[in-house]
């Protein structure tokens, strides 16, 4: 388990030589060589580009200036991709189109290579496993994506992703692929927003489409405490050659010239099948960076201590490393040639599972023909298993690549970051990684293993809380991480929203996960199940707490979220476990929250002028709208669970518009370019003669409605009272609700609120107390 003398970082983060009065802003981290680049936009009317670079993620050294171009004044969000030699940089100054930049050095010098090509601002660029380059880019209607001819060149075919939109100026593209499915990660709407903010869509066929956006977004945003504002981010692979992070900044107060000052953040990422989301967002101690199990850069002379060297029957120079991995795991080789082979003799094999000279696994390059091929060698013979050819284009006296993933079942081979074969693994043993060569000159660079495959470390990773835990991401071991009546392990299956989900279906079974909770209290604990047939009743227990309690399925078929109860955690890093009592489970996620309860005979009385946005007029006990486009406040604890709400509702004399109580409601922002409905929660609106009620998430969807009288002139009674997944609502005295709602996938905590759209209701003595 992990322990407090282990290495920690903490969001946001502070570098040395950040711009002054600006900070970092549209942070970018390029993953080279074992090495981490990081790159940010520039303060406004200055020039060049400034740059950073880590080993561990933790720890970063300023690099300067990677360009002094004139150019690159007021340059907004610079990103640099790495191929066949070359660093080429894309960046927008001051929002007026973008220029290619090259380098052969990540830390420069780059140099301007194109004139201005337009487009909108926050280029990316993505490269697919067959080498085809794409170049996304903020749009009014989603992000677009062109299709690349070169480094330097827009090709034809460019379409609007209008799945990723955030219903206003979307900006902050990135994508990679993973799994064999393109994850797109966007921003939106603007930058000095608190609500500024990350969604994900997810294609399985192309970049280029079609996308869909799960329902877990947006998968970063946090409107409170001085850490607002997340967005612009970039996605990249961890130090452990499997894991990925996300990379972003938040606002904090005012520069000098006015603007917000941005601070960088990097937070951990997990995937459940087609499902990305971030542990996280936090500005609390965490874990560092796993390291792989074993690295070594062989350009220092001292890491030959870790190595051995011999020669092979072949007349072939051996390279092994003294360490070994295990049957499932990661390995990476960087190496160049110091000079073109002559002839076509020459190769390079990339060592891994090796066991001896005459049993082991090898990634083959052929650099005269361009010939990439794994094989295995078992008893002295040769099996080759697959090969492809790669583009004749590449250069092989510049640094190039090499990834082996073997899971235990499917081996997969990159070539600079491209998957390039995907085969079925003979490989399940025990080995070192190295290299071979014959009639070559090579020098080989960062070489590393990890003792995960294909997203294993997601399962060790510790799950930050409050947030949620995907079902599937219990830890390594049977019985340590697990414990259940069959012989393959838990029953894990595909959903068709992408995800996975994990079946209970022995009495005792148990699965356990790593937690980390910033802070000791009570917390909220949910579950997203498949209702089946027959009572169900789990344990849940583990950092200090232990609870049993009855899984009561909604009246809705299909997946739905479940609050089974509170339990109380201890501050820490603990294990949780999820034990069955009795019935069968299927579950794809738990999820714990802050919960507090409610006491507030008149809430209104609290609310102070951060809390409150437009023009409402107070009233005796409370707030009268101001017939004004939009008024809005908001009052009490984002933590408050369970509650009902009382308030009496002034129908104005000239009925126009619409009025909403707010409840539950979180991530409350109030800025002009931004989406109208800019919270999450509920609102309970009212109009002439009708009563809706919407869920809000950035956008709204109106749930249901039912007629209710609204006499001019009346003062009317209201209550709203909201038991897990339930939400009622009560009009004039009523004892039966005009509104009974159960919503599968509910917000479970959140304050209260009024909301005044052209309106004059007036909402008085507003009390809110736990049930």
């Amino acid at each position: 388990m992990y322990s407090d003398n282990d290495p920690v970082y903490q969001n946001p983060m502070t570098l040395p030589e950040e711009w002054e009065d600006y900070g970092i802003g549209d942070p970018y981290i390029l993953r080279y060589d074992g090495m981490y680049y990081l790159y940010c936009s520039t303060k406004d009317n200055r020039p060049g580009v400034k740059g950073w670079s880590s080993q561990d993620l933790v720890h970063w050294t300023y690099e300067g200036l990677v360009t002094e171009d004139p150019i690159t004044t007021s340059a907004y969000a610079p990103e640099v991709v790495y191929w066949n030699g070359y660093f080429y940089m894309y960046t927008s100054p001051a929002g007026n189109g973008h220029y290619v930049l090259r380098s052969d050095k990540p830390t420069g010098p780059f140099e301007v290579k194109t004139g201005n090509f337009g487009l909108s601002i926050d280029g990316s660029v993505f490269i697919d496993d067959d080498g085809q380059w794409y170049f996304t880019h903020a749009g009014t209607e989603g992000i677009v994506i062109h299709p690349m001819t070169d480094p330097y060149t827009m090709g034809t075919g460019a379409r609007t992703l209008g799945a990723a939109f955030l219903g206003g100026w979307t900006e902050g593209s990135t994508i990679i692929k993973r799994g064999g499915k393109y994850y797109l990660t966007y921003t939106g709407n603007h930058v000095f927003s608190k609500g500024y903010r990350v969604n994900y869509a997810v294609s399985d066929e192309s970049p280029l489409g079609e996308y869909r956006v799960p329902a877990n977004n947006p998968i970063l945003i946090h409107t409170e405490d001085n850490f607002f504002g997340l967005g612009h981010s970039s996605t990249f692979l961890g130090p452990d050659l499997d894991s990925y992070y996300i990379v972003y900044h938040n606002l904090a107060g005012r520069s000098a010239e006015g603007p917000p000052v941005r601070h960088m953040n990097i937070d951990r990422l997990v995937f459940s099948g087609g499902r990305m989301d971030v542990l996280g967002p936090t500005n609390t101690p965490q874990p560092a960076p796993k390291q792989p199990e074993f690295h070594s850069r062989l350009t220092d002379s001292e890491a030959m201590k870790d190595w051995q060297s011999s020669a092979g029957t072949d007349g072939s120079k051996l390279l092994v490393s003294n360490a070994k991995s295990e049957a499932s795991f990661t390995s990476e080789y960087n190496f160049r040639l110091r000079s073109a082979p002559s002839d076509g003799s020459a190769w390079i094999k990339l060592l891994f599972a090796y066991q001896d000279s005459d049993n082991y696994g090898a990634v083959r390059l052929d650099p005269a023909s361009g010939k990439l091929t794994v094989a295995q060698v078992s008893q002295g013979q040769e099996n080759e298993l697959g090969s492809v050819e790669l583009d004749v284009s590449f250069d092989y006296t510049k640094l190039h690549t090499v990834r082996v993933e073997n899971d235990g079942s499917q081996l997969h081979v990159f070539f600079d970051n491209m998957q390039k074969l995907d085969l079925t693994a003979p490989f399940a043993a025990q080995g070192s990684i190295g290299y071979a060569a014959l009639n070559a000159d090579p020098e080989y660079s960062y070489t590393a293993f990890s003792n995960d495959a294909g997203g294993s470390s997601d399962a060790e990773a510790y799950k930050t809380l409050p947030g949620t835990i995907e079902a599937v991401h219990y830890m390594k071991g049977d019985g340590r991480g697990y414990s259940v009546d069959a012989v393959n392990g838990p029953a894990i299956q595909a959903e068709e929203d992408g995800s996975r989900s994990v079946t209970l279906s022995g009495k005792g079974d148990w699965l356990s996960y790593k937690i980390h909770a910033a802070e000791a209290g009570t917390y909220g604990i949910y579950l997203t199940v498949n209702p089946l047939e027959g009572d169900t009743e789990v344990e849940v227990s583990g950092a200090g707490a232990k609870g049993s309690f009855a899984v009561k399925p909604l009246d809705e078929e299909g997946w739905q979220d479940l609050k089974l109860g509170t339990i109380q955690l201890e501050a820490g890093y603990h294990t949780l476990t999820v034990k069955l009592k009795k019935g069968t489970l299927q579950f794809s996620r738990i999820g714990l929250y802050r919960s507090e309860t409610a006491d507030a005979p008149n809430v209104l009385q609290d609310v102070d002028s951060d809390d409150m946005s437009g023009m409402f007029y107070s009233a005796p006990g409370g707030f009268q709208g101001s017939g004004t486009e939009d008024d809005r406040l908001f009052a009490g604890n984002t933590d408050w669970d369970d509650y009902e709400v009382s308030v009496n509702v002034g129908i104005p004399q000239n009925i126009a518009g619409e009025a909403s109580v707010l409840v539950r409601t979180t991530n409350e922002s109030a800025y002009p370019s931004q989406v109208a409905d800019s919270f999450m929660g509920y609102s309970i609106t009212l109009s002439d003669g009708q009563v809706q009620l919407q869920k809000n998430n950035y956008d709204y969807m109106t749930v249901t409605s039912a007629s209710i009288d609204t006499v001019p002139g009346q003062t009317v009674p209201m209550r709203i009272r909201l038991d897990g997944s339930r939400i009622q609502v009560f009009w004039n005295g009523g004892e039966e609700p005009v509104i009974d709602y159960t919503d599968p996938e509910a917000f479970f905590h959140g304050r209260v609120g009024l909301r005044s759209r052209l309106s004059a209701f007036t909402f008085t003595e507003m009390s809110v107390t736990s049930k």
